[in-house]
């Protein structure tokens, strides 16, 4: 009988960063934080957290550890997040994404959440703070305690960021190297950027804007949004060019701050632009007063979106067809 899925007590604990130390420790053998709230500063630049960070000591690995396994798709929650969902500066991700070519998506075992399973990394109650435990192979090692199998024994938390990825929200990022993931809906976790090559699988953690430069499209992530179009990434009167609607095709160019320069064409139905359509460049905001996205994306891009289309649209055609084809035998008789 499938065990039930629970929650994990929010009791238990609260660019792209890589990390560099020792490797190839995850290899298969048998009250929140009351640190201060989410900054909603912006996150400190690449090289700043490099410079300043000083490394903490590698924390003894779960004993017996767990068998690699493939965390339950069934218990994920959040994989396309909700408008007031906070999703943070970045994600938590596999620093190599290589696999994700597969040209037969089954053939690799590592999509979707599939990850975990070669991941291992320590995680701690708060920065500098006790060590609580790891997420290693699939699972969450409280200290003490039995290995908890995510998915199964416990729902987490994960977000849709590519066709057939899932990660983790990070929430902040701190000067030395210190950053907090969201890993269910009450549960955060700190971890250290060094620690993230501890596994058979290297991770990194990605800033948004890194992310959505590669986007072919994004949305507004709340229904019925517009946003002011500007000139120059200043907000000012005098630099308005016009106004995004929810019924655009916006393409990123560039990000600078809270600002995205994008190309707008309008008005456009989902991928498909609509006759008449007019399209301008130009600044506009992406990220709110509160360090929040304001936009998000379709992770299957426009490509999957426009094949779906296309086939629902041959299903109709063919159903269509063996309707008429029906009516014309019962005429027939």
């Amino acid at each position: 009988m499938r065990k039930k899925v629970t929650r994990i007590s929010s009791l238990l604990l609260t660019g792209v960063l890589s990390g560099g130390g020792l490797a190839g420790l995850a290899v298969s053998a048998a009250e929140p934080s009351s640190g201060a709230p989410v900054t909603s500063l912006p996150p400190p630049p690449i090289e700043s957290v490099a410079q300043t960070r000083n490394s903490p000591p590698v924390p003894p690995l779960p004993n017996p550890l767990p068998t690699p396994r493939i965390p339950a798709r069934e218990g994920i929650m959040g994989i396309m997040p909700e408008p007031d969902d906070d999703l943070g500066v970045g994600h938590l991700r596999p620093k190599d994404l290589s696999f994700l070519e597969a040209t037969d998506p089954a053939s690799s075992p590592l999509l979707g959440a599939g990850w975990l399973q070669s991941a291992a990394i320590p995680i701690y109650i708060e920065p500098d703070g006790s060590h609580w435990g790891w997420i290693i192979n699939g699972w969450l090692v409280p200290n003490g305690q039995s290995a908890i199998a995510l998915g199964q024994d416990a729902s987490f938390l994960m977000v849709q960021t590519y066709p057939d990825l899932l990660s983790f929200p990070v929430t902040q990022i701190r000067e030395d190297g210190w950053f907090q993931f969201q890993y269910t809906s009450a549960g955060q976790a700190w971890a250290h950027i060094d620690h993230l090559d501890l596994g058979r699988m290297d991770l990194a953690v990605e800033l948004w804007e890194s992310h959505l430069i590669d986007t072919d499209r994004v949305t507004f992530r709340r229904h019925g949004l517009s946003q002011s179009l500007y000139n120059t990434p200043d907000g000012t009167q005098a630099s308005i060019l016009g106004l995004v609607g929810p019924n655009s095709f916006i393409q990123p160019l560039a990000f600078e701050g809270d600002w995205m320069r994008v190309q707008v064409t309008q008005p456009a139905e989902g991928c498909a632009t609509l006759p008449g359509a007019v399209t301008l460049e130009g600044w506009m905001r992406w990220r709110s007063d509160a360090q929040q996205p304001m936009i998000w994306f379709e992770p299957q891009g426009c490509e999957a979106v426009e094949e779906a289309a296309g086939e629902a649209v041959e299903e109709a055609v063919e159903e269509a067809a063996g309707e008429t084809a029906g009516e014309a035998a019962v005429n027939s008789n």
